[in-house]
């Protein structure tokens, strides 16, 4: 009897310590939950069970009856679906928020000729335990290559002012991963995670084509200006858990915001030219090409008209082909 209390004991204590070691607690941790079903795939009557982004929701009184029931738009990277809570809808609406991702339990079904999805359970999700890729289209492309692409591109930059001021922006670790996630835009085009990486690549491909044609040119600005163009969509979209304009977006925009970027990092580069800095920030400035298109100024040098015109034909033909 006491060699079983003594083994009781014994397995106990190493239980114990087992258990308060800190690998356990990494078991704890959240783990991305796999996505298998899409808003692009679901048909009247799926069972649903799987994680979305609440865009909006509302609380609205039944037409029929007293109470209120809860209107949600449910998103992913396919697509938009209703989603209706018909019991509890104030209990809900307190639980859950706008940009919220939440694991949703229902079934489709179908209002109006629309597909509904009839929801039963809901619950936030914490940012350990989605995919964004999941949630938010993203680039089909080797975002690595894309920005080894860009540092190739810097590195060919022989003056060294301009070399040191795009280096200002790919040495910061966090510009670096905002630039490699960024949209190029919400609708127009490369409206996806990864989007203005894949735009700036595409534009030093055409850029690097230019410059063997245009001897002219001053490639040495021209490739500044491709990869610094659009920085200020950093500060003018938000992307997590859903593509979105920020405040400073809608109120000042990315030109202004790429401008005012570029000018702080060459107030700390030493005697960096008066003139090489207005040509850069001409070519962001006027990089739109008319004032009816966002361009605060129209381009009045090679290297700003070759930027607009390459980086336009970019975004037009990224827009046709979408």
């Amino acid at each position: 009897m006491t060699s079983h209390i003594d083994a009781v004991l014994y397995i106990r204590k190493w239980m114990m310590r087992f258990f308060s070691r800190s690998n356990f607690h990494s078991v704890k941790e959240p783990i991305a939950m796999s996505k298998s079903q899409f808003i692009s795939d679901l048909s009247v009557g799926d069972v649903v069970d799987s994680i979305f982004v609440v865009r909006r929701k509302q609380l609205l009184p039944f037409r029929d009856r007293p109470g209120n029931y809860l209107a949600l738009e449910l998103v992913d990277k396919t697509g938009m679906i209703p989603g209706r809570v018909w019991d509890e809808a104030e209990r809900v609406d307190e639980l859950i928020h706008e940009r919220d991702v939440v694991k949703v339990q229902g079934r489709v079904e179908t209002f109006r000729q629309t597909l509904q999805l009839r929801i039963n359970a809901v619950t936030r999700c914490s940012p350990g335990e989605y995919d964004l890729r999941d949630l938010v289209p993203h680039t089909d492309k080797n975002v690595e290559q894309m920005l080894a692409r860009v540092r190739q591109a810097a590195i060919s930059i022989t003056d060294q002012h301009l070399k040191t001021l795009v280096f200002a922006f790919l040495d910061d670790p966090q510009f670096m991963d905002d630039f490699k996630h960024a949209p190029a835009s919400l609708r127009y085009h490369h409206n996806w995670l990864g989007g203005l990486l894949e735009h700036v690549v595409s534009v030093l491909d055409m850029v690097e084509a230019l410059c063997a044609t245009h001897p002219e040119i001053n490639c040495d600005l021209l490739i500044t200006g491709a990869i610094l163009h659009d920085i200020g969509k950093l500060r003018e979209y938000t992307w997590d858990p859903v593509m979105d304009i920020t405040d400073e977006g809608r109120l000042i925009g990315h030109i202004i915001l790429s401008d005012e970027m570029i000018m702080e990092r060459m107030r700390h580069i030493p005697d960096f030219p008066t003139e090489l800095a207005l040509r850069v920030r001409h070519m962001v400035l006027s990089h739109h090409g008319q004032g009816e298109w966002g361009a605060p100024k129209q381009p009045m040098t090679v290297e700003a008209m070759a930027l607009h015109l390459i980086e336009n034909l970019n975004a037009q033909m990224a827009r046709f082909i979408a």
